[in-house]
């Protein structure tokens, strides 16, 4: 399956309207692992939390979407 590249900030964009609480700001980068991980760069509580869903959602998006360079 032929994964649509996207750049770092609609990744973001995506995982932030997913979690979907005012206030969360997310940032993308290239990961060598997975190709891509999300990071909490502000929460309005419990960044720990939000990082885990975050990660959750990326989980299910790495499988459509590949990082754009």
């Amino acid at each position: 399956m032929l994964k649509e590249r996207v750049g770092a900030e609609q990744l973001a964009d995506m995982i932030a309207r997913k979690i979907n609480v005012a206030g969360v700001e997310i940032a993308v980068r290239k990961d060598h692992a997975f190709g891509w991980t999300p990071t909490i760069l502000s929460a309005p509580a419990g960044a720990i939390g939000f990082q885990r869903r975050a990660e959750e959602i990326a989980r299910y998006l790495r499988v459509q979407f590949d990082l754009r360079e």
